[in-house]
C-alpha cells in the first residue's frame, strides 16, 4: 500500500511541477495558434461580431493580392541572401578563429555580441548609419574619396532590400560561427594527423572529411537561416516599414499592415498562416533531405 502511494505521490508532484509552464504555453502558445487558425476563415475587424467566410480570405491572398505574392517573393530572396552568406561567412571565421593561438576568446565574444543585441536597437543604429543625407556610411566614403560608392542605401528601391539582408547578415553571423567554431572542436585531431602523414592538404582535408563531419550543423545552420529568412519582421519594420513602394515589403509586414492598419485581422491572420505553411514544407523537405544520412565524428 505504501508503495503504491509513494508511486501515485510521486507521479502527482512531477505533474504539480510542471504544470505552471504548462498552462502558460497552452495559454500563449496552443490557444493563440489554435485561435489564430480559426479566425483565418473569418471577415472580423477586431471590434464587431466575425463573420464566417470560409476559404475566401485564401481565394483573395492567392489571386487578388499582388503585393503578397510581392511580399514572398522578398521573403525569398531575402532568405536565400541570409542563408548563403550567414553560412559561408560563419564557417569561414569559425576556420579562421579556430586556428587562432590567441586572441579567440577575443574575437569569438566581439562577433557574438550583436547576436545579444535587440532588433530596435540595430535597426536604429544602422537607419542613422545608412541615412542618405547625414548616414555615417556616406560620409566615410565622401571624406576617403569614394564618393561615387555613395547611395541612397534604405530609400532606393533597387538596393532597400539588399541593405537590410546586409544587416541581417551582420547581426547573426556570429551566431552561426559560434556553432561552426564548436562543431571545428570536435573534429579529431588524429584525423588531420592520419590525413597528413597520407600526403593531403588542409584544403583537401577540409573538403574532405571537415565538411563532411560538419554536414549536421550546416543543415542545423540552413534550417534555422532559412526560418529566420521568412519570418523576418522587425528590422524591416523598423529601417524601412517595407518601403519604399514596397520594395522592402515581407509577408509579416503585409500582415500587420492588413491586421493593424487595415482591422482586417482575419485576413492577415491567413498571410500569417500560408507563410507558416510555407516554411514547414519547406524544413520537412530539408529534414528530409538530411535525414538518410548518418554523421559520427
Amino acid at each position: 500500500m505504501s508503495r503504491f502511494y509513494y508511486k501515485n505521490a510521486t507521479w502527482i508532484t512531477g505533474y504539480l511541477f510542471v504544470a505552471p509552464a504548462l498552462a502558460l504555453y497552452i495559454i500563449f502558445r496552443v490557444y493563440p495558434i489554435v485561435f489564430g487558425s480559426l479566425i483565418s476563415f473569418f471577415r472580423w475587424n477586431g471590434l464587431t461580431s466575425m463573420k464566417f467566410i470560409g476559404l475566401e480570405n485564401f481565394k483573395e491572398i492567392f489571386f487578388q493580392d499582388k503585393i503578397f505574392r510581392v511580399a514572398l517573393l522578398h521573403n525569398t530572396i531575402y532568405a536565400i541572401g541570409t542563408v548563403s552568406v550567414k553560412n559561408v561567412l560563419g564557417l569561414l571565421l569559425a576556420l579562421l578563429i579556430n586556428e587562432c593561438v590567441r586572441g579567440k576568446t577575443f574575437y569569438r565574444t566581439t562577433l557574438f555580441m550583436p547576436v545579444v543585441t535587440s532588433f530596435v536597437a540595430i535597426g536604429i543604429l544602422w537607419s542613422w548609419i545608412l541615412n542618405p543625407a547625414f548616414g555615417l556610411l556616406n560620409s566615410i566614403l565622401t571624406k576617403v574619396h569614394l564618393g561615387f560608392l555613395v547611395q541612397e542605401w534604405v530609400t532606393n528601391p533597387d538596393i532597400a532590400l539588399y541593405s537590410l539582408i546586409g544587416i541581417d547578415v551582420w547581426k547573426w553571423i556570429g551566431f552561426h560561427m559560434v556553432i561552426y567554431l564548436a562543431a571545428l572542436g570536435r573534429v579529431p585531431k588524429s584525423l588531420y594527423e592520419a590525413a597528413t602523414l597520407d600526403g593531403a592538404s588542409k584544403t583537401q582535408f577540409f573538403l574532405h572529411v571537415t565538411i563532411y563531419l560538419l554536414m549536421p550543423i550546416i543543415a542545423f545552420n540552413v534550417l534555422i537561416s532559412l526560418i529566420g529568412g521568412f519570418s523576418v519582421f522587425d528590422l524591416v519594420f523598423i529601417v524601412t516599414q517595407g518601403g519604399p513602394f514596397h520594395a522592402t515589403e515581407v509577408v509579416l509586414t503585409h500582415t500587420y499592415t492588413q491586421a493593424f492598419q487595415f482591422h482586417r485581422i482575419g485576413y492577415g491572420t491567413a498571410t500569417a498562416y500560408v507563410l507558416f505553411v510555407i516554411v514547414l514544407i519547406l524544413s520537412l523537405i530539408q529534414m528530409k533531405a538530411m535525414g538518410g544520412e548518418k554523421y559520427e565524428f
